[in-house]
Formats: C-alpha cells, structure tokens, sequence
C-alpha cells in the first residue's frame, strides 16, 4: 500500500540528506505521530494517545543502542513509517494541500493602486 500512495510534499520524507542521527529519531518520532493521528478519527483522542505512548515506549527502548544498530533502526523505522502511511493523511487547512490552502487569495497589488475601476456602460447610460 505504502508505495502506491501519494503523499502531500510536506509530508514525503521526513529528513533530507546530511542531517544527524539524532535529527533523524526526533524526526521519525513526529512523522509516526502524525501518522497514527491520520488513522485515528478527530474524536477519537484516547486511543490516539494510547499509539503515541506505545510509539514512545518503543523508542525509549532503543535508546542506548550503539550507532551502527541506531542507524539500521532508524532505516527499518523509516520503511514501517512509508508501509503504513495513510493514503488520505490529515493537513491541517492552511497548509499547502489543506482544504482552505490560498481559498481568499488577496487581489493584485499593481489593482489595488490603480484605483477604482472605469464605470460600467450602464452608469453611462443613465
């Protein structure tokens, strides 16, 4: 399923290259968090946060593994991470992707300085 989806772009990878181990756990950390919230329906907020703490006990395990193990942790974290993705995650509205993403786009600035507009034939008329 994983593969097959599409992902909004805020929310394809969760680090970009060249960034520390810790960087990538913390990160890994929240993309799971918010990927259990997108299983769990908005009202739902207790089982939500019974996820999010076996999400954190599962952590809290590997805490003290050496590197090398971190390291291989954190690349079997990322592919559970991809294979259960939502294929509808939740965004929230003024986000790119989000229901009210650019809904009220403010006008032209060169309009607005140009003033009114030229009247209508109508008023011409009368």
């Amino acid at each position: 399923m994983g593969g097959q989806v599409s992902m909004p772009l805020c929310r394809r990878a969760p680090w970009e290259p060249g960034i520390t181990h810790k960087q990538q756990v913390l990160r890994l950390y929240r993309q799971s968090i918010r990927t259990a919230k997108d299983w769990t329906y908005y009202w739902d907020y207790d089982t939500w946060i019974q996820e999010c703490q076996k999400l954190q006990a599962e952590f809290r395990k590997n805490k003290d593994v050496s590197l090398a193990e971190g390291r291989v942790l954190v690349q079997k974290g990322l592919a559970k991470l991809l294979d259960y993705r939502h294929p509808e995650p939740m965004i929230l509205p003024y986000r790119p992707g989000g229901c009210t993403y650019q809904r009220n786009v403010p006008m032209c600035p060169t309009l607005v300085k140009a003033g009114p507009l030229p009247p209508d034939d109508a008023d011409i008329i009368r």
